[in-house]
């Protein structure tokens, strides 16, 4: 049995939550998804096992317009090149968004569990953040 690879589902994502985002935000969400498989936080220890967790990533709920595009993504276009780019040089360092296991779009929400959280960087229209007490 051959198994989905795991960058794959980490590029989509990467796409689905920040294709309209500058290569940096790219790269911190590419960053953020790596981390928290790599600590098996809200995850378990896999990238599918990471993206997939239900009300994790929006790009993978079932209200997302994104979801089914996302998988018909061409490599020959310059925004899914990017987010290629942006998954390999995460895993390769150094940290753009160090600590950080949440991003959100403040003008798409305000959630709760952001609340009295870390800001450590505003890339385009994310917020990444560490959680509190991390």
């Amino acid at each position: 049995m051959r198994l989905i690879p795991d960058y794959i589902l980490g590029i989509i994502t990467v796409f689905q939550e920040a294709e309209g985002e500058p290569y940096e935000g790219k790269r911190a969400v590419a960053e953020v998804i790596q981390r928290r498989t790599k600590r098996k936080f809200m995850s378990d220890g896999t990238v599918a096992g990471t993206v997939l967790k239900k009300y994790q990533f929006s790009g993978f709920n079932s209200d997302s317009g994104n979801r089914i595009r996302s998988f018909k993504i061409d490599s020959s276009d310059k925004i899914v090149d990017d987010c290629v780019r942006a998954w390999v040089d995460a895993e390769r360092g150094p940290e753009i968004v160090p600590e950080c296991m949440h991003y959100f779009n403040p003008s798409l929400c305000d959630p709760g569990w952001a609340q009295g959280a870390k800001v450590v960087e505003e890339i385009g229209n994310h917020r990444f953040i560490i959680p509190k007490g991390g």
